[in-house]
């Protein structure tokens, strides 16, 4: 029987530059890699039942918006939290009212946070030899004045953005780490296997969406789902991933929803190459010339409304207090993805690297084969 190894659980963090003595509005947390990591904390401005396509499109188009300021050689990261706090009777002048409050006192409800966090790419070559990658002082400075604009995009569109200081960075990382977001976080030890992680008594498992090597994915995919069905809500606009909200049996869900957005002149002379490689082997196989049309429409799509050729990656992270009850909601969740045209992946073996690439701002450890390439309004789809 093949002995457990033991390893020492790295944080994937240097240190911080901290606002107040640069006069910033934000604290600037460091990568290991050092790169620099900016969070902004957001509400997300589409209410769950909103049913009105126009906020889901205009949320689609603000994040679309991020994304080009962003710019090339960058990376954004979306998380989404959803954990179960208890209620506590809120204090009132008026008997009713307080009455009212105790009357729901220690009851389990679910509530959302969401985060957006930039960082600079680490290139893929880097993480195995574990060099630094080249830092900067004007790439930093560029991405300082980007998160600025950014904060502002968000403002005027009613996200109600916050910048993220150390002990926001702290709170989240440390929710991250134990899978439980509570005032005063308890960590424990980390046991990894192919199929799912131990964190203490807590079962955690990773859903990956895409299978690098055999994406199963809609061919067209919308910024929202419509509910279906027979009765007068059928028509109602609903979120792609609305099927979160109902799951029951958990203790923490993390959605990870990353772009990463490379120097677009270079991916492009990369495309161009592949498709005329496949156009030479066309004869050969029709799947072959099938690629190269695809490649094709990508190019034209990027020339005629300036999209971003991105490399995205989605995953869900959940956490449960028994096994059965994690088999029960990866079950219910791959069958919902499987309505939309998902098919997940099956070889996401490396649980313990998806787990840290979701920890706050470190998308930057996200390695090639866990990244697809499609263009930045596609990807955003996939955003909840």
């Amino acid at each position: 029987m093949s002995k457990i190894k033991k390893l020492t659980f790295d944080i994937p963090f240097i240190g911080f530059d901290y606002g107040k003595d640069f006069g910033w509005d934000f604290d600037v947390l460091f990568g290991q890699y050092g790169n620099p990591i900016i969070g902004i904390k957001i509400k997300n401005p589409v209410e769950q039942y909103s049913a009105d396509p126009d906020n889901y499109l205009n949320f689609h188009t603000v994040l679309n918006q991020v994304v080009s300021i962003i710019g090339e050689g960058r990376i954004v990261q979306k998380l989404d939290f959803f954990s179960k706090k208890k209620y506590t009777a809120e204090e009132s002048n008026q008997f009713l009212q307080q009455k009212y409050s105790e009357h729901f006192e220690g009851r389990l409800f679910k509530t959302i946070e969401t985060v957006l966090l930039f960082t600079d790419i680490v290139d893929d070559k880097l993480k195995k030899k574990m060099k630094h990658y080249h830092f900067s002082d004007k790439s930093y400075k560029e991405l300082r004045d980007k998160c600025q604009k950014v904060f502002m995009l968000l403002k005027q569109n009613d996200c109600e953005p916050q910048f993220l200081f150390e002990k926001d960075f702290e709170h989240y990382i440390s929710g991250v780490l134990s899978m439980q977001f509570s005032d005063i976080p308890s960590f424990d030890n980390i046991k990894s296997t192919n199929e799912y992680l131990q964190i203490g008594n807590r079962f955690v498992k990773n859903i990956s969406y895409v299978d690098i090597e055999n994406i199963d994915l809609p061919s067209e995919i919308e910024p929202y789902s419509i509910l279906g069905g027979n009765g007068a809500a059928s028509e109602t606009a609903v979120d792609n991933f609305t099927f979160i909200n109902e799951l029951e049996d958990y203790e923490t869900i993390i959605y990870n929803q990353v772009i990463t957005i490379p120097l677009q002149a270079q991916q492009q002379r990369e495309l161009d190459k592949k498709k005329k490689k496949h156009e030479g082997a066309a004869n050969n196989s029709p799947s072959n010339a099938i690629i190269a049309e695809e490649i094709q429409t990508l190019l034209h799509n990027i020339a005629i409304d300036g999209q971003l050729v991105v490399n995205a990656h989605f995953s869900l992270l959940f956490s449960t207090d028994t096994l059965e009850k994690m088999e029960n909601i990866q079950s219910m969740i791959e069958n919902k993805l499987f309505t939309k045209g998902i098919i997940v992946s099956k070889n996401a073996y490396n649980q313990l690297e998806l787990f840290r690439s979701a920890i706050p701002g470190n998308a930057s450890e996200l390695r090639e084969y866990d990244l697809f390439m499609t263009t930045s309004e596609a990807a955003l789809c996939f955003f909840f």
